[in-house]
């Protein structure tokens, strides 16, 4: 049994993107568990955009990181040592542990605001590595988002940004499924070839390579866009409202573009077209559906054993290259869920 308990902490505030200097790999004694306590060696850390949020001084809710923390982030591993009756040495678990290879819990808390509670994780219903991912908080985030707030209709054009990252995937199969038409936004022709190739969707857009990304709009969504589900914002966002449907609904499950900014970006001037439009737009947090957790991940599986969703993960090893993983994220450089395997013998 190692002593050491290696962690990544927060260095620095970044000043627009993220660079290596923004974080630093510390080291801590391994907590021992006391009466009602157990000790997790994580095997996966998964990286999200929201914790880039997380590191800004004016980040909007929940608590921000301060200078010396550990990074937030949710993690699935293993309780190697409990002195707690209900949480058994064994048990695999996922809850939002940190940047960090061990973690001690006392099994209370929910999830509410990235809170510290935990959910049990099966490893014989599938690879405990989906926990953070089509089975975890980035598949019920597309999986209430549409099913609760988009609500496609059969026949309905929904046009997905970040469409081969971790949500955009899941949630564009589970249009498919619905009976919606699909046009995914991504960058690069190979994650353009992945949604339509292997996951179905009806076209793909490379951003990156189309001079007008409007009038490419109009092409492939001759009708209009009746849900635009946005997680990416910027300037990508600013062009869907000029070619919403009337009724549309917008849903804002992710800014990932404007993360790094320094001001809240205002859109004033698209007010007019929300009014003419009369599109819904709603904000959308997982974890307002934290009590629903369960019936999300059953319905998942069980289109996952049916065939009708994939999913990919990239995967990092060590943590030590999780800050580069994480920049390479912020850039697009995933496709489906980015990982950190935090051990060679994780299961």
């Amino acid at each position: 049994m190692p002593t050491t308990n290696r962690q990544i902490l927060l260095n620095g505030r970044p000043d627009g993107e993220p660079k290596a200097s923004d974080f630093r790999l510390g080291e801590a004694p391994i907590p021992k568990p006391g009466p009602g306590q157990f000790l997790i060696r994580n095997h996966y850390l998964s990286l999200d955009p929201f914790q880039r949020g997380r590191m800004n001084a004016n980040w909007r809710y929940g608590r921000k990181l301060e200078i010396g923390d550990v990074m937030i982030g949710s993690t699935v591993g293993e309780i190697i040592e409990s002195y707690h009756p209900a949480w058994r040495t064994g048990t695999f678990v996922e809850g939002l542990l940190g940047w960090q290879e061990y973690a001690l819990h006392d099994g209370e808390g929910g999830r509410q605001d990235y809170g510290p509670g935990l959910t049990r994780v099966d490893p014989k219903v599938a690879p405990v590595s989906t926990a953070l991912g089509v089975l975890g908080t980035s598949g019920e985030t597309a999986y209430w988002s549409i099913i609760d707030v988009a609500k496609p209709r059969p026949g309905d054009t929904v046009v997905i940004s970040g469409a081969a990252g971790a949500v955009g995937t899941i949630a564009g199969q589970i249009c498919k499924i619905l009976g919606a038409r699909v046009v995914g936004i991504a960058g690069s022709d190979d994650k353009v070839d992945y949604i339509t190739r292997e996951l179905g969707f009806d076209a793909g857009i490379n951003y990156k390579t189309t001079p007008n990304l409007l009038d490419t709009l109009r092409q492939y969504c001759p009708d209009r866009i009746d849900v635009y589900y946005d997680n990416v914002g910027g300037e990508i966002a600013d062009m869907m409202f000029r070619h919403l449907a009337k009724g549309a609904r917008y849903i804002v499950v992710g800014r990932i573009a404007n993360y790094n900014d320094a001001k809240p970006r205002l859109m004033p001037d698209l007010f007019p077209l929300i009014m003419t439009s009369r599109a819904q737009v709603h904000g959308f947090i997982v974890f307002d559906y934290e009590d629903r957790i369960r019936e999300a991940r059953a319905q998942l599986a069980r289109w996952i054993d049916d065939g009708k969703i994939k999913y990919r993960e990239t995967i990092a090893h060590g943590l030590e290259n999780a800050p580069a993983a994480f920049m390479s994220m912020l850039k697009g450089g995933n496709t489906g869920k980015q990982l950190v395997k935090l051990f060679p013998d994780a299961r």
